[in-house]
C-alpha cells in the first residue's frame, strides 16, 4: 500500500516558478509533488489532494490555499496538530524551505526561483475573502481606493515608529498571543483577525468579522499591547 497519493491538474504553459512538497516518512522520501494547484487538502481521507495513509494523520487534516503569490497552510482542526518549523500553527504563510509536519510525516516546501524577503514579523492571515460593506464606521465612500498605507505604532514594541505595508498581507503581534493582518485588496486595505483571546479592536471597537473589516484614514488599530494609526497615500 502506497502511503502518499496526489491528485493534481497540470500546470498552464508559462509558469516560471515551481513550487512543490517533498513528503518524508521516517527521513525517508516518500514523494515529490507539485503545488499546481490553488487549494490543496491534506489527510488521511482517499479524497484528499495529499492523501497520507496514517493514522495519525486526521481525515481532513490541513489545507494549502494561494493567494496572491504565496501559499498558506491552514489546519482543519485535526487531532494532533499542525507543526511549522517545530512549532505549532493554526494559519500561516510559507517561504522557501519550511517544513511542515502532520502526525508522522514531514512535508518540505519548495519553491525554486524565489526570492526571499527580509526577515520580518511572522506572517499569518485568515484564508477568507472579506465581506464588503462591513466597516469599522460611517464614512463616506472614497473616490479613489488607496495605493499605499502605513502604520504609525503608539503602544508597543515598535512604539514611535513607523512602517509602511509593502506586501499584500502585513501582520501585527507574534504568534501565540494576539495576532491581526491587514490584508491589501482591490477594494482597499482590511482588517482580519487571526489568532489570540482577544479579537483586535478599530476605533475602540471589537472586531469579529470573519471576512475582515475595512480601514479608513486615521483609524486606530489596536492589536494585543500593540496602538497604531493608519494613513493612505
Amino acid at each position: 500500500m502506497h502511503a502518499v497519493m496526489f491528485k493534481s491538474e497540470k500546470v498552464s504553459p508559462g509558469e516560471c516558478e515551481m513550487e512543490e512538497l517533498v513528503v518524508y516518512k521516517d527521513d525517508v522520501v516518500v514523494t515529490e509533488i507539485d503545488l499546481d494547484k490553488p487549494e490543496i487538502l491534506i489527510g488521511r481521507g482517499v479524497e484528499c489532494d495529499v492523501h497520507l495513509d496514517d493514522l495519525s494523520v486526521s481525515r481532513h487534516h490541513g489545507q494549502l490555499r494561494k493567494i496572491f503569490t504565496d501559499f498558506f497552510i491552514e489546519d482543519l482542526g485535526s487531532t494532533n496538530g499542525t507543526l511549522l518549523n517545530e512549532k505549532p500553527i493554526k494559519k500561516h504563510i510559507l517561504k522557501n524551505g519550511d517544513v511542515l509536519t502532520l502526525g508522522a510525516f514531514r512535508l518540505r516546501y519548495v519553491r525554486e526561483g524565489a526570492v526571499e524577503e527580509e526577515e520580518d514579523l511572522d506572517k499569518t492571515v485568515v484564508l477568507e475573502v472579506p465581506k464588503q460593506g462591513a466597516a469599522s464606521k460611517a464614512q463616506p465612500a472614497r473616490s479613489l481606493t488607496p495605493k499605499t498605507a502605513a502604520v504609525k505604532f503608539f503602544r508597543g514594541a515598535n512604539k514611535g515608529h513607523s512602517d509602511e505595508i509593502k506586501r499584500p498581507l502585513y501582520t501585527i503581534g507574534k504568534p501565540g498571543g494576539d495576532v491581526a493582518a491587514i490584508a491589501r485588496r482591490p477594494q482597499g486595505f482590511y482588517l482580519l483577525h487571526i489568532g489570540g483571546d482577544h479579537y483586535p479592536k478599530i476605533n475602540d471597537k471589537e472586531i469579529d468579522v470573519s471576512g475582515g473589516v475595512q480601514l479608513h484614514e486615521g483609524d486606530l488599530v489596536e492589536v494585543g499591547e500593540n496602538l497604531a494609526e493608519i494613513s493612505f497615500g
